[in-house]
Protein backbone atom coordinates (compact mmCIF):
# COMPACT_ATOMS: atom_id res chain seq x y z
CA UNK A 1 0.00 0.00 0.00
CA UNK A 2 1.38 3.44 -0.87
CA UNK A 3 1.74 6.14 1.75
CA UNK A 4 -1.12 8.16 0.15
CA UNK A 5 -3.44 5.15 0.19
CA UNK A 6 -2.42 4.36 3.83
CA UNK A 7 -3.10 7.97 4.82
CA UNK A 8 -6.51 7.95 3.15
CA UNK A 9 -7.41 4.64 4.86
CA UNK A 10 -6.43 5.98 8.29
CA UNK A 11 -8.32 9.22 7.67
CA UNK A 12 -11.43 7.30 6.57
CA UNK A 13 -11.24 5.07 9.67
CA UNK A 14 -11.03 8.13 11.89
CA UNK A 15 -13.88 9.78 10.02
CA UNK A 16 -16.14 6.76 10.50
CA UNK A 17 -15.54 6.67 14.27
CA UNK A 18 -18.55 8.94 14.84
CA UNK A 19 -22.04 8.98 13.24
CA UNK A 20 -21.68 12.30 11.47
CA UNK A 21 -18.30 11.33 10.13
CA UNK A 22 -19.65 8.00 8.92
CA UNK A 23 -22.40 9.76 6.98
CA UNK A 24 -19.80 12.08 5.44
CA UNK A 25 -17.65 9.11 4.42
CA UNK A 26 -20.58 7.35 2.78
CA UNK A 27 -21.40 10.52 0.85
CA UNK A 28 -17.79 10.85 -0.31
CA UNK A 29 -17.65 7.22 -1.41
CA UNK A 30 -20.97 7.54 -3.24
CA UNK A 31 -20.14 10.87 -4.90
CA UNK A 32 -18.28 9.47 -7.94
CA UNK A 33 -21.13 7.05 -8.59
CA UNK A 34 -23.70 9.86 -8.31
CA UNK A 35 -21.71 12.02 -10.69
CA UNK A 36 -21.42 9.12 -13.09
CA UNK A 37 -25.20 8.57 -12.93
CA UNK A 38 -25.82 12.26 -13.57
CA UNK A 39 -23.50 12.14 -16.56
CA UNK A 40 -25.39 9.09 -17.90
CA UNK A 41 -28.69 10.90 -17.48
CA UNK A 42 -27.31 13.89 -19.37
CA UNK A 43 -26.54 11.66 -22.34
CA UNK A 44 -30.24 10.77 -22.58
CA UNK A 45 -31.20 14.39 -23.11
CA UNK A 46 -31.80 14.56 -26.84
CA UNK A 47 -32.17 17.60 -29.08
CA UNK A 48 -35.56 17.43 -30.77
CA UNK A 49 -35.84 18.16 -34.49
CA UNK A 50 -39.18 18.50 -36.30
CA UNK A 51 -39.73 17.58 -39.94
CA UNK A 52 -43.15 18.76 -41.12
CA UNK A 53 -44.62 17.63 -44.46
CA UNK A 54 -47.88 19.18 -45.60
CA UNK A 55 -49.11 18.42 -49.10
CA UNK A 56 -52.53 18.84 -50.71
CA UNK A 57 -51.76 18.26 -54.41
CA UNK A 58 -53.70 20.07 -57.11
CA UNK A 59 -56.00 17.10 -57.81
CA UNK A 60 -56.88 16.74 -54.13
CA UNK A 61 -60.50 17.63 -53.18
CA UNK A 62 -59.19 19.89 -50.43
CA UNK A 63 -57.44 23.19 -50.99
CA UNK A 64 -53.71 23.37 -50.41
CA UNK A 65 -54.49 25.76 -47.57
CA UNK A 66 -55.98 22.88 -45.56
CA UNK A 67 -52.74 20.91 -45.44
CA UNK A 68 -50.74 24.08 -44.84
CA UNK A 69 -53.04 25.05 -41.97
CA UNK A 70 -52.93 21.56 -40.46
CA UNK A 71 -49.13 21.46 -40.59
CA UNK A 72 -48.65 24.94 -39.16
CA UNK A 73 -51.09 24.40 -36.27
CA UNK A 74 -49.39 21.17 -35.21
CA UNK A 75 -45.84 22.48 -35.54
CA UNK A 76 -46.64 25.76 -33.75
CA UNK A 77 -48.09 23.78 -30.85
CA UNK A 78 -45.45 21.04 -30.83
CA UNK A 79 -42.22 23.03 -31.16
CA UNK A 80 -42.25 24.81 -27.78
CA UNK A 81 -43.36 21.63 -25.99
CA UNK A 82 -40.30 19.70 -27.23
CA UNK A 83 -37.95 22.70 -27.07
CA UNK A 84 -37.33 22.73 -30.81
CA UNK A 85 -36.35 26.20 -32.03
CA UNK A 86 -36.36 27.57 -35.60
CA UNK A 87 -32.95 26.06 -36.33
CA UNK A 88 -34.34 22.60 -35.65
CA UNK A 89 -37.56 22.85 -37.67
CA UNK A 90 -37.77 21.71 -41.29
CA UNK A 91 -41.02 22.37 -43.17
CA UNK A 92 -41.97 21.07 -46.62
CA UNK A 93 -45.31 22.54 -47.73
CA UNK A 94 -47.25 21.92 -50.97
CA UNK A 95 -44.91 22.86 -53.85
CA UNK A 96 -42.03 22.49 -51.39
CA UNK A 97 -43.14 18.95 -50.56
CA UNK A 98 -42.07 17.26 -53.78
CA UNK A 99 -40.30 13.91 -53.83
CA UNK A 100 -37.06 15.62 -54.84
CA UNK A 101 -37.35 18.10 -51.95
CA UNK A 102 -38.01 15.30 -49.47
CA UNK A 103 -34.98 13.34 -50.67
CA UNK A 104 -32.79 16.45 -50.36
CA UNK A 105 -34.06 17.08 -46.85
CA UNK A 106 -33.45 13.47 -45.84
CA UNK A 107 -29.87 13.74 -47.12
CA UNK A 108 -29.40 16.99 -45.19
CA UNK A 109 -30.71 15.42 -41.98
CA UNK A 110 -28.54 12.34 -42.53
CA UNK A 111 -25.51 14.61 -42.44
CA UNK A 112 -26.70 16.67 -39.47
CA UNK A 113 -28.30 14.32 -36.95
CA UNK A 114 -26.67 11.78 -34.70
CA UNK A 115 -26.83 10.01 -31.36
CA UNK A 116 -27.79 13.18 -29.47
CA UNK A 117 -30.84 13.91 -31.67
CA UNK A 118 -34.49 12.85 -31.82
CA UNK A 119 -36.43 13.33 -35.07
CA UNK A 120 -40.19 13.94 -34.86
CA UNK A 121 -42.00 13.83 -38.21
CA UNK A 122 -45.53 15.13 -38.78
CA UNK A 123 -46.74 14.29 -42.29
CA UNK A 124 -50.13 15.46 -43.59
CA UNK A 125 -50.50 14.13 -47.12
CA UNK A 126 -52.50 11.64 -49.22
CA UNK A 127 -51.53 8.01 -49.33
CA UNK A 128 -52.39 6.12 -52.49
CA UNK A 129 -52.80 2.38 -52.95
CA UNK A 130 -50.03 0.95 -55.11
CA UNK A 131 -50.99 -1.06 -58.19
CA UNK A 132 -47.89 -3.21 -57.75
CA UNK A 133 -48.32 -6.55 -56.05
CA UNK A 134 -47.30 -6.35 -52.41
CA UNK A 135 -44.11 -8.03 -51.36
CA UNK A 136 -43.07 -9.04 -47.85
CA UNK A 137 -41.43 -5.66 -47.21
CA UNK A 138 -43.82 -3.17 -48.85
CA UNK A 139 -47.15 -2.22 -47.27
CA UNK A 140 -48.45 -1.44 -50.76
CA UNK A 141 -48.96 2.30 -50.36
CA UNK A 142 -47.34 5.37 -51.86
CA UNK A 143 -46.86 8.91 -50.60
CA UNK A 144 -48.62 11.19 -53.09
CA UNK A 145 -46.17 14.06 -53.02
CA UNK A 146 -46.47 17.32 -54.93
CA UNK A 147 -46.82 17.29 -58.71
CA UNK A 148 -48.33 19.69 -61.25
CA UNK A 149 -50.76 17.00 -62.40
CA UNK A 150 -51.81 13.60 -61.14
CA UNK A 151 -49.68 10.79 -62.58
CA UNK A 152 -51.38 8.14 -64.70
CA UNK A 153 -50.61 5.45 -62.12
CA UNK A 154 -48.63 4.93 -58.95
CA UNK A 155 -46.20 2.73 -60.89
CA UNK A 156 -45.50 5.60 -63.32
CA UNK A 157 -45.25 8.07 -60.43
CA UNK A 158 -42.70 5.96 -58.56
CA UNK A 159 -40.63 5.12 -61.66
CA UNK A 160 -40.47 8.81 -62.61
CA UNK A 161 -39.53 9.84 -59.07
CA UNK A 162 -42.71 11.89 -58.60
CA UNK A 163 -44.04 9.82 -55.69
CA UNK A 164 -42.30 7.64 -53.11
CA UNK A 165 -43.46 4.21 -51.98
CA UNK A 166 -44.15 3.82 -48.28
CA UNK A 167 -41.41 1.22 -48.11
CA UNK A 168 -38.87 3.56 -49.73
CA UNK A 169 -39.92 6.30 -47.31
CA UNK A 170 -39.21 3.97 -44.38
CA UNK A 171 -35.83 3.14 -45.90
CA UNK A 172 -35.13 6.86 -46.26
CA UNK A 173 -35.84 7.43 -42.56
CA UNK A 174 -33.43 4.64 -41.68
CA UNK A 175 -30.60 6.50 -43.43
CA UNK A 176 -30.98 9.31 -40.87
CA UNK A 177 -28.81 8.35 -37.87
CA UNK A 178 -30.96 10.02 -35.20
CA UNK A 179 -31.07 8.25 -31.83
CA UNK A 180 -34.89 8.09 -31.88
CA UNK A 181 -37.60 8.65 -34.51
CA UNK A 182 -41.29 9.43 -34.05
CA UNK A 183 -43.52 9.44 -37.15
CA UNK A 184 -46.98 11.02 -36.93
CA UNK A 185 -48.81 10.19 -40.13
CA UNK A 186 -51.96 12.26 -40.69
CA UNK A 187 -53.47 10.72 -43.80
CA UNK A 188 -56.40 12.41 -45.49
CA UNK A 189 -57.80 9.42 -47.38
CA UNK A 190 -58.84 5.88 -46.52
CA UNK A 191 -55.50 4.15 -47.06
CA UNK A 192 -54.05 3.79 -43.57
CA UNK A 193 -50.45 2.68 -43.58
CA UNK A 194 -49.06 -0.55 -42.17
CA UNK A 195 -48.18 0.16 -38.53
CA UNK A 196 -45.07 -2.01 -38.87
CA UNK A 197 -43.70 0.35 -41.53
CA UNK A 198 -40.62 1.35 -39.56
CA UNK A 199 -39.68 -1.61 -37.38
CA UNK A 200 -40.68 -4.20 -39.97
CA UNK A 201 -38.52 -2.81 -42.78
CA UNK A 202 -35.66 -4.91 -44.12
CA UNK A 203 -33.16 -2.11 -43.38
CA UNK A 204 -34.61 -1.50 -39.90
CA UNK A 205 -32.23 -0.05 -37.33
CA UNK A 206 -32.95 -2.77 -34.79
CA UNK A 207 -31.54 -0.95 -31.78
CA UNK A 208 -33.17 2.41 -32.45
CA UNK A 209 -36.43 3.23 -30.61
CA UNK A 210 -39.14 4.23 -33.10
CA UNK A 211 -42.83 5.04 -32.80
CA UNK A 212 -45.56 5.48 -35.40
CA UNK A 213 -48.91 7.22 -34.91
CA UNK A 214 -51.56 7.02 -37.63
CA UNK A 215 -54.52 9.39 -37.61
CA UNK A 216 -56.91 6.61 -38.68
CA UNK A 217 -57.16 2.85 -38.62
CA UNK A 218 -56.78 0.51 -41.56
CA UNK A 219 -59.45 1.15 -44.19
CA UNK A 220 -60.80 4.24 -42.43
CA UNK A 221 -61.28 7.74 -43.76
CA UNK A 222 -59.33 10.45 -41.94
CA UNK A 223 -61.89 13.22 -41.58
CA UNK A 224 -61.58 16.97 -41.70
CA UNK A 225 -63.01 19.27 -39.07
CA UNK A 226 -66.68 20.22 -39.38
CA UNK A 227 -65.73 23.52 -41.07
CA UNK A 228 -63.23 21.64 -43.32
CA UNK A 229 -60.39 24.05 -42.60
CA UNK A 230 -58.07 21.56 -40.89
CA UNK A 231 -57.65 17.82 -40.56
CA UNK A 232 -59.59 16.48 -37.59
CA UNK A 233 -56.57 14.80 -36.01
CA UNK A 234 -54.39 17.91 -36.45
CA UNK A 235 -57.05 19.97 -34.70
CA UNK A 236 -57.17 17.68 -31.68
CA UNK A 237 -53.41 17.13 -31.58
CA UNK A 238 -52.81 20.89 -31.48
CA UNK A 239 -55.45 21.29 -28.76
CA UNK A 240 -53.90 18.53 -26.64
CA UNK A 241 -50.45 20.11 -26.97
CA UNK A 242 -51.86 23.45 -25.81
CA UNK A 243 -53.73 22.05 -22.80
CA UNK A 244 -51.95 18.95 -21.44
CA UNK A 245 -48.76 18.33 -19.48
CA UNK A 246 -46.91 15.06 -19.27
CA UNK A 247 -45.54 12.75 -21.92
CA UNK A 248 -46.04 12.64 -25.66
CA UNK A 249 -47.99 9.41 -25.17
CA UNK A 250 -50.53 11.27 -23.03
CA UNK A 251 -50.82 13.93 -25.73
CA UNK A 252 -51.36 11.34 -28.48
CA UNK A 253 -53.89 9.40 -26.41
CA UNK A 254 -55.94 12.54 -25.71
CA UNK A 255 -55.75 13.60 -29.38
CA UNK A 256 -56.82 10.12 -30.48
CA UNK A 257 -59.79 10.07 -28.08
CA UNK A 258 -60.86 13.58 -29.13
CA UNK A 259 -60.59 12.68 -32.81
CA UNK A 260 -62.60 9.49 -32.36
CA UNK A 261 -65.41 11.29 -30.54
CA UNK A 262 -65.53 14.30 -32.87
CA UNK A 263 -65.64 12.03 -35.92
CA UNK A 264 -68.98 10.50 -34.90
CA UNK A 265 -71.29 13.40 -35.93
CA UNK A 266 -69.04 14.33 -38.87
CA UNK A 267 -69.16 10.75 -40.12
CA UNK A 268 -72.96 10.55 -39.64
CA UNK A 269 -73.48 13.64 -41.80
CA UNK A 270 -71.05 12.33 -44.43
CA UNK A 271 -72.78 8.95 -44.58
CA UNK A 272 -76.16 10.64 -45.00
CA UNK A 273 -74.90 12.81 -47.86
CA UNK A 274 -73.30 9.83 -49.59
CA UNK A 275 -76.46 7.76 -49.24
CA UNK A 276 -78.59 10.55 -50.75
CA UNK A 277 -76.24 10.89 -53.70
CA UNK A 278 -76.08 7.15 -54.27
CA UNK A 279 -72.32 7.13 -53.69
CA UNK A 280 -70.71 4.14 -52.04
CA UNK A 281 -70.31 4.79 -48.34
CA UNK A 282 -66.88 4.86 -46.74
CA UNK A 283 -65.70 3.82 -43.29
CA UNK A 284 -65.38 7.25 -41.67
CA UNK A 285 -65.42 6.04 -38.06
CA UNK A 286 -61.95 7.42 -37.41
CA UNK A 287 -59.92 5.66 -34.72
CA UNK A 288 -56.25 6.75 -34.60
CA UNK A 289 -53.66 4.06 -33.88
CA UNK A 290 -50.48 4.23 -31.80
CA UNK A 291 -47.62 1.78 -32.40
CA UNK A 292 -44.91 2.24 -29.77
CA UNK A 293 -43.15 -1.04 -28.97
CA UNK A 294 -40.20 0.75 -27.31
CA UNK A 295 -42.34 2.97 -25.03
CA UNK A 296 -40.69 5.91 -26.72
CA UNK A 297 -43.73 8.19 -26.48
CA UNK A 298 -44.15 7.63 -22.75
CA UNK A 299 -40.46 8.44 -22.19
CA UNK A 300 -40.65 11.64 -24.25
CA UNK A 301 -41.60 14.23 -21.65
CA UNK A 302 -42.83 17.65 -22.74
CA UNK A 303 -41.79 21.08 -21.53
CA UNK A 304 -44.44 22.14 -18.97
CA UNK A 305 -47.05 24.50 -20.37
CA UNK A 306 -46.09 27.43 -18.12
CA UNK A 307 -42.46 27.18 -19.20
CA UNK A 308 -43.30 26.73 -22.87
CA UNK A 309 -45.71 29.70 -23.07
CA UNK A 310 -44.29 32.70 -24.97
CA UNK A 311 -43.50 35.78 -22.88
Amino acid sequence: MTSNARWFGNWLTHLCSNPIGAMTAIALIALPQLLSTADAQDTTRLQNHILGIGNCPLWNPQSGEVCKHSLEKVVEALAPRVDSGPDHMHLLINEGASAAALKRKATELSNQLGERDRLIIYANLPLGLSEKEKDKDAPGYVLELWAEKKPESSVDAISSGTWISASAFAGMLHTIPAAEVILILDTNNSHAINMLLLDGHNVDLKERPEALVSSSGAGQVANYSADRTISLFAKHLALALQETDGSLLEIMSIAAAGTRQAAIPICAALMENLAQSGTQTANCAQIPEIHDPDDLLSRTMLVPLVESSPN
